[in-house]
């Protein structure tokens, strides 16, 4: 229990974005980065840091970026990104600290040019 608890506690702890359409910024209280395409995201916790690009082509989108393990505290980082149609994706973990993992969703074929993404910690 207690991994689900320090992962939940990872999570509230990230910093959140939501890009609207328009280019604005707007900084929530969602453990979330929902981003439209072209958005360039870049967040961190107490022992990660990630930062990803939305791609969009012909009504497909994507994420592309990297995530890093930045503390030494036995858990590893990732990256979860979740398609409008439900659909989730996880990318390489990081770890131990200072590992730096690139990566790059697979397209996704969905009619919303919108994705969430979150990065957190987990324990391994």
């Amino acid at each position: 229990m207690k991994k689900h608890v320090g992962l939940r506690s990872r999570l509230a702890a990230t910093a959140a974005v939501s890009v609207l359409a328009g280019g604005s910024v707007v900084f929530g209280a969602s453990p979330a980065a929902a981003a439209a395409c072209g958005a360039s995201l870049s967040v961190s916790t107490a022992g990660a840091s990630a930062a990803w690009d939305v791609a969009c082509d012909a009504g497909h989108i994507r994420v592309v970026g990297w995530v890093k393990d930045t503390d030494n505290d036995g858990q590893c980082a990732r990256v979860r990104v979740e398609y409008a149609n439900g659909d989730k994706w996880y990318s390489p973990r990081a770890c131990p600290k200072g590992t730096k993992v690139s990566f790059g969703s697979p397209w996704s074929s969905t009619r919303s040019q919108i994705i969430n993404a979150y990065l957190y910690e987990f324990d391994v």
